[in-house]
């Protein structure tokens, strides 16, 4: 596995769903400290290439490797134990645990996988290993302003907390990868805006893609980005330089 290996390397996929080609021979490096953005009309395939890329759907073609690696046999929960972390555009947490508990599932799937969880959020606080992933999570929570809610159950938070809580759980796990779907969403501006400060404080720990239609965040955060129309990568490079594109704006503009 050569060291020079992009921490993330997508190439040539193809995705149909019947007769709809979802993803048409589109390819990605990212390495860590760099930010992608996904960009594109809905249904131009931004999701189902992060699903790709975290097993949750196959492609047709081509393959997807983790610095060097070729993970196509790996099913999710491997991939995450391989440093992949996943949020979702809608919050896939455990709403009957708390905050705390949830953001420490994140530390417990990466390393032990998905067995056992609940007895182990029930060891003693005086174990030192649960103790370090308290001491973490609770710094996390902080960082994203969420430590006064540590002890409320997920079903009693707002959508825009529970995205919160979904980034902060995924960054438990300290991905070499990190993939957000629509991070944005829900949040208001001030959240946004406290987003943007921890991405900016995380970028050099991993590579990460998000996918964002909040083009005023994706200019902050992005070194790249990639606009998907149809399946297809129809531009890709620096904010300002996809931005400006012809086709960029076609798709958006209708011009």
């Amino acid at each position: 596995m050569p060291n020079s290996a992009p921490d993330l390397a997508i190439a040539n996929i193809d995705v149909r769903f019947d007769a709809l080609k979802a993803l048409d021979d589109v390819s990605l490096s990212v390495d860590s400290g760099e930010i992608v953005a996904l960009i594109g009309p809905n249904g131009a395939g931004k999701t189902t290439l992060l699903n790709v890329v975290c097993g949750l759907q196959p492609s047709d073609r081509g393959f997807v490797r983790l610095k060097g690696a070729d993970i196509a046999a790996q099913r999710t929960h491997m991939r995450a134990r391989l440093g992949l972390g996943r949020t979702f555009q809608h919050a896939r947490l455990l709403d009957n645990l708390t905050v705390m508990e949830n953001v420490l599932v994140g530390s417990y799937a990466a390393n032990h996988g998905t067995g056992f969880i609940s007895e182990w959020l029930r060891l003693p606080a005086a174990n030192a290993v649960v103790r370090g992933e308290r001491e973490r999570a609770a710094q996390l929570l902080a960082e994203l302003q969420l430590l006064d809610f540590a002890d409320v159950v997920v079903a009693n938070l707002s959508f825009g907390h529970k995205k919160l809580v979904d980034l902060a759980r995924a960054l438990m796990a300290r991905p070499r990868v990190l993939l957000l779907d629509e991070p944005t969403a829900g949040l208001s501006v001030a959240e946004i805006d406290k987003l943007a400060d921890v991405i900016d404080r995380i970028r050099g720990t991993a590579a990460i893609v998000l996918v964002a239609h909040h083009m005023g965040f994706v200019a902050r955060v992005a070194n790249r980005v990639m606009c998907l129309v149809a399946g297809r990568t129809v531009a890709h490079g620096t904010p300002q330089e996809v931005r400006s594109d012809p086709q960029v704006l076609a798709a958006y503009m209708g011009t």
